[in-house]
């Protein structure tokens, strides 16, 4: 599929023409239009294939002699593993001119993405191995070496593959960051994964994503987890931050018809109920009635309201 077609079509989607769910029916519909050989097909299943069968073989060759080796050589093999990695998804994606394109689609940037994800991977083994036993902080070396990795491989090739390692990586890197350099408490930890999760959905809404929906998918994640991580330290008010990032979800809906948005923000708003009433009656029971009750009433009005909408003219 020509990558104008998708960006007009996403364009669509950002006015409020279309809603997620239309976008990617339209974008299937297009797709079904240019039938793919056979032959290219089993070409991709036998590369994944492959690609899998090698990286395992080469974890347990690694693993099988791995204590027998001095550290110097273990860093040595990870670094070859790196690079190696890095090297294949170049030669697949086509060479370095194809390096920073925004092409998401096509199975060479498939399997390359895949391939920088395992990389990424491999970059964060290798610096957690050099600084093992020479550093306290060799874990938290290793997630923000893991995170550079993985959002340098989402740059030079753009796909959801990468994007998934950067939220993964993201979402790692903050708490041992703060958590073994700083030493701050779990609230503060939480604030910051807010924050990472408003950089995910500012970086969605301004479209600097291969795709919306996944980006929104990984804001509403690390949000919600960050409120949770306050709540875990007994913050009264904590229940108020999973009510900010229900309001981000349901403002941005009302910009962007997209599913993981209306769907996100109904999950924060349960999630904000159960915290308030469990913090004012300190009752999982009550907390679970009033979450059930707040939810049929606003379903109720929900579903009366769309009822009596006036339906277009035909």
């Amino acid at each position: 599929m020509a990558t104008h077609q998708r960006a007009a079509v996403q364009k669509l989607v950002e006015r409020g023409v279309l809603t997620e769910a239309q976008f990617e029916a339209v974008m299937g519909a297009l797709a079904a239009q240019e039938p793919r050989p056979r032959g290219k097909i089993l070409a991709e299943i036998a590369a994944y294939i492959g690609a899998g069968l090698v990286f395992c073989g080469i974890a347990l060759v690694i693993g099988s002699s791995w204590d027998d080796l001095a550290r110097g050589a273990q860093v040595a093999l990870l670094i070859a593993v790196s690079v190696g990695l890095a090297l294949g998804a170049i030669a697949v994606v086509g060479g370095p001119s194809k390096l920073f394109v925004q092409d998401p689609h096509g199975s060479r940037v498939r399997l390359a993405s895949a391939l920088l994800a395992l990389a990424a991977g491999s970059v964060a083994g290798t610096v957690g191995t050099a600084l093992d036993n020479g550093s306290d902080n060799a874990g938290t070396w290793a997630a923000v070496a893991g995170l550079i990795a993985a959002v340098l491989g989402y740059l030079a090739v753009p796909s959801v593959i990468g994007m998934l390692a950067c939220g993964f990586f993201s979402a790692a890197a903050v708490p041992v960051l703060l958590d073994d350099l700083f030493g701050v408490s779990e609230v503060w930890i939480g604030l910051s994964m807010l924050v990472v999760g408003g950089i995910w959905f500012a970086l969605s809404r301004i479209g600097a994503l291969v795709e919306t929906w996944l980006g929104y998918a990984i804001a509403v994640g690390i949000s919600l987890i960050g409120a949770l991580v306050v709540e875990s330290d007994s913050g009264p008010w904590a229940f108020l931050l999973s009510a900010l990032v229900a309001v981000v979800c349901f403002a941005l809906f009302a910009q962007q018809r997209s599913t993981v948005l209306v769907v996100g923000g109904g999950l924060a708003v349960a999630l904000a109920t159960g915290q308030a009433v469990t913090e004012w009656t300190d009752s999982v029971l009550a907390a679970a009635v009033a979450v059930l009750v707040v939810g049929a009433v606003v379903l109720g009005i929900g579903a009366y309201l769309l009822t009596k909408a006036p339906k277009p003219a035909a």
